[in-house]
């Protein structure tokens, strides 16, 4: 490497003390709008969700399932053992397996009822968002 005086051009591949010296700082002033955008998207997107309020959900969502599914299975083996024991095969089956799926869904009906009941003050108190189509209104 060869040293360079102020008055002769930097070799090939070095950069002056003054252009490191901006260099460093556009780089530090574009960390801070960065960070200033990141800021502002977290702010946009509200609080992360907590792990425990998902696993929550997901636990619900598959008890929600569960439940229709095994009304149907309980419904069907009932059914199988009238038919069994009457020999009306397979009438009674099919009967229990539709009121089995009725129960299920009745099931899940009260389930969503009661977790809708439990979302509803907070749903209340969260801050209104505005529609797409009422800020292009504004504009």
């Amino acid at each position: 490497m060869s040293t360079s005086s102020d008055d002769e051009k930097p070799a090939r591949g070095e950069i002056t003390p003054e252009d490191r010296d901006a260099f460093k700082k556009r780089a530090s002033d574009l960390g801070a709008r960065l960070e200033k955008v990141k800021a502002e998207a977290r702010a946009k997107r509200g609080p992360e969700p907590d792990g425990r309020a998902r696993g929550a959900a997901m636990g619900q969502a598959m008890k929600i399932a569960i439940e229709l599914v095994v009304g149907i299975a309980v419904g069907g083996f009932i059914g199988k053992i009238l038919d069994d024991q009457f020999g009306t095969a397979p009438w009674l089956m099919i009967v229990f397996l539709m009121l089995g799926f009725a129960a299920g869904l009745m099931n899940i009906i009260r389930t969503a009822r009661r977790l809708q009941a439990e979302a509803e003050p907070m749903q209340r108190s969260a801050k209104a968002v505005p529609d797409d189509d009422e800020e292009e209104d504004r504009k």
